[in-house]
């Protein structure tokens, strides 16, 4: 098998893929304890502010997938990434300032833009490298972009501590040199037979699509959701600000961990079981009254999602190939976005009431899950 990095196209998205991770963990980090410090006697404004990424994408994600099939992929890319980047500025200013009206207008109006560019990068991912290469491509890409994250989480708090809000000023500047890497990137689109319906076409007709949304989407919202209630759970479970700096080291070592048993794992049947126990773990180690179980689910929600996805490409790339990637990509995320938002708007009532009704509702979609996969079996017959 040859090496991904054969592909140039493949080498300038892992360049990228450094600053794009480390930025994204400053500004993940950043904006949401600006939030729980700004909103922590308003739990309702927090709400508003942490479910904007799955709220926007409930309403664009779809949309978006069409447009990254339809339209110069790498154009649109440039374009979002850049202007993301610019309106870090004026939210920077606006949290030191405490301006409620334009934390929110800008940071809604900035996750649109981010979601169009996710979704095209989300694309560009899977599409840089040929399918034979596709596994090593993934955990390679990982390991450069994952130990980013873990740097730039580990030391976040001492950069959050040194300069505060101004921390979403050097995303922006880092995000800026990621994207200078890019020049002469190519990543297709373009396509004249792509229809706003082509996701739904795809969901309706094909069992193997339709099972893996079930089983990959449903999952990933249930348990994703974790990382924008993570501060309210810290503070739930009286664990700090510590605590929270060191998730994102265990979450994404484990990821980088995770994409190399990907890399070995070739049973569709052991790949789907581990994966959906892992999705039950997560919410049963919750029972136990420390923060530190919430390192232990970032770390049953790291393995997971880290061993389980080239498996997940692999099943889509073999009903739609390269050219409708980006619309049946976009159903997967309002699917994901869908369940995000009614896990944290419930969740974040349930949390304040008892954590254990958040943990029965976890269960509960986890058993979902199950019956889902076991009634696809399609699923079952993948080749890896």
């Amino acid at each position: 098998m040859s090496s991904p990095f054969h592909y140039s196209q493949f080498t300038k998205f892992t360049i990228f893929s450094v600053f794009a991770g480390f930025s994204f963990i400053q500004n993940e980090l950043t904006t949401y304890w600006l939030f729980i410090l700004l909103f922590r006697q308003e739990i309702t404004l927090f709400g508003l502010g942490v479910i904007a990424r799955p709220l926007v994408r409930v309403f664009v994600s779809y949309f978006m997938g069409y447009i990254s099939d339809k339209y110069n992929r790498a154009k649109l890319f440039y374009i979002t990434r850049g202007v993301a980047a610019v309106l870090l500025l004026p939210l920077t200013l606006a949290f030191i300032y405490h301006s409620i009206p334009w934390i929110f207008g800008v940071y809604y109006i900035r996750t649109i833009i981010v979601e169009l560019s996710n979704n095209v990068g989300y694309v560009a991912y899977y599409a840089v490298v040929p399918e034979q290469v596709r596994a090593k491509a993934i955990f390679y890409i990982r390991i450069f972009s994952m130990v980013s994250r873990v740097v730039s989480g580990a030391i976040w708090f001492l950069i959050y501590q040194s300069i505060g809000a101004y921390d979403l000023l050097l995303t922006a500047i880092l995000g800026l040199i990621g994207l200078a890497m890019l020049k002469g990137f190519n990543i297709g689109g373009g396509s004249e037979r792509v229809k706003l319906t082509t996701g739904i076409d795809f969901f309706r007709k094909d069992e193997r699509i339709r099972g893996i949304i079930l089983l990959y989407s449903v999952t990933d919202g249930l348990t994703y959701s974790i990382n924008y209630l993570l501060p309210l759970l810290i503070l739930v479970y009286h664990g700090t600000e510590e605590i929270y700096s060191l998730s994102q080291t265990v979450l994404y070592g484990v990821l980088v961990i995770a994409s190399f048993i990907m890399t070995k794992m070739k049973d569709p049947v052991k790949i789907a079981v581990t994966y959906i126990l892992s999705g039950f773990l997560f919410y049963m180690v919750l029972v136990y009254p420390s923060p530190y179980v919430l390192l232990i689910s970032l770390l049953l929600y790291g393995f997971g999602s880290g061993f389980i996805e080239n498996y997940v490409m692999a099943t889509i790339k073999q009903s739609v190939g390269d050219e409708f990637l980006g619309s049946v990509l976009g159903l997967d995320v309002l699917v994901t976005s869908s369940l995000e938002i009614l896990i944290i708007l419930l969740a974040q009532y349930l949390i304040t009431i008892n954590v254990i009704y958040y943990i029965i509702l976890g269960i509960a979609g986890m058993v979902f899950v199950l019956v889902s996969w076991l009634l696809h079996p399609k699923l079952r017959e993948v080749k890896l």
